[in-house]
């Protein structure tokens, strides 16, 4: 229901309305009319459009608090905390800057495309898609689902391809495996807690089972079945930068599984609970974690991804190997599984990847041993 009043010599109106979106209260005022007749024409306009729309902007929301409202409402409750923060950090660092002060209206297709092609000396080809997904979604959605624009104007956008820049997959080779891990046997100079040997045996379980960074750093001791020899995976470790840690569901419903371990990974875990208790027996300050976690920082507390990273790069060049990231752990033992002649299938099993085809392409490209390897068999099954 409009209000009128005159300031004046002119005429204005008031429309107070509830935001489709936000479900806020929220009012528009517009004055300038000659007379109340025309006054009262333009406010049963706006409100035939805010009846029909939900506001009363027709495409004149501007983009950046369209993005506020839409990943507020319409992303944050619907999706894991992780990809909302993903999604949100893309709208902020990648589309703001860009598209922050054009009104929805404004957007058009000839424009978006230019910025488009201009990403690729930035950005990988798999980021500009997230960043265009995220863009895309979030106008279409301004279209179906809340009616302020007719169209959407950046459908069917093409992403340049980076055929010339494919990422070669990072893993350690058998021998440098053996390297990596027989240098964390001895204490660490200037380490404050010499007598731990966390790293060595987290690293040893990660490169035996091709588990995740998340998925290993979220063990309890609950989830080591030592009569069974199995690891139990049904939890990942969250630990945004500047904010509280917290579990959540892994990568994929394949993600959750049992890890079978050999025997070097089973006394490896026995002897990593004995090295966890004398060190907390050993220094004052160094506590037990009261959820039973695997691996952990000295007060008990998660160990966080960010300084298990940093420890890892600092070791390979102290041990003068390539300078990789923990997940090359996770890569090393998917191709060590393939060149000692397991079955593809199992291989992608006991990653959790969500098909054998990801674990295919991924990985028996890789190394010239697994070509070799399936030759000899090829030629031994032929001529034999």
């Amino acid at each position: 229901m409009a209000s009128f009043r005159k300031r004046g010599k002119t005429w204005e109106f008031r429309i107070v309305y509830k935001d489709k979106i936000t479900g806020k209260r929220r009012e528009k005022t517009v004055g300038g009319f000659s007379t109340k007749p025309e006054a009262r024409i333009a406010a049963t306009q706006m409100q035939s459009d805010l009846d029909y729309h939900g506001f009363i902007e027709n495409g004149r929301e501007v983009v950046s608090k369209y993005f506020e409202d839409w990943l507020e409402v319409y992303k944050r409750p619907y999706v894991k905390p992780i990809t909302y923060s993903l999604q949100e950090r893309n709208v902020r660092l990648n589309i703001l800057p860009r598209w922050g002060n054009y009104q929805l209206k404004e957007l058009n297709r000839t424009e978006y495309q230019k910025w488009i092609n201009e990403l690729p000396g930035k950005y990988s080809e798999g980021t500009i898609r997230r960043i265009h997904s995220i863009m895309n979604s979030a106008i279409n959605d301004a279209v179906h689902e809340f009616q302020v624009l007719k169209s959407n104007p950046i459908q069917r956008i093409k992403i340049p391809k980076q055929v010339d820049k494919e990422e070669k997959l990072q893993y350690f080779t058998k021998q440098q495996m053996s390297v990596f891990l027989d240098g964390l046997k001895n204490p660490q100079k200037n380490a404050k807690y010499q007598h731990s040997r966390q790293y060595l045996y987290l690293f040893t379980l990660m490169s035996r089972t091709g588990l995740r960074i998340g998925e290993a750093l979220a063990l309890t001791w609950d989830d080591f079945d030592e009569l069974r020899k199995t690891i139990n995976v049904d939890k990942t470790l969250v630990y945004p930068t500047n904010s509280e840690p917290y579990l959540s569901t892994p990568k994929s419903k394949k993600s959750v599984r049992k890890v079978k371990l050999d025997d070097f990974t089973v006394k490896a875990l026995k002897m990593h609970r004995i090295n966890q208790k004398e060190t907390v027996l050993k220094y004052e300050r160094y506590r037990p974690s009261k959820d039973g976690v695997i691996f952990h920082q000295h007060e008990g507390r998660w160990l966080r991804t960010n300084i298990v990273r940093d420890f890892f790069k600092v070791h390979c060049k102290r041990m003068d190997l390539p300078v990789l990231s923990p997940h090359a752990l996770r890569h090393s033992h998917a191709v060590h599984l393939l060149e000692a002649g397991a079955n593809i299938k199992y291989v992608s099993e006991r990653l959790g990847h969500a098909s054998v085809k990801v674990t295919a392409d991924t990985y028996l490209h890789v190394t010239e041993k697994i070509e070799d390897d399936a030759l000899n068999q090829y030629s031994s099954y032929i001529e034999g």
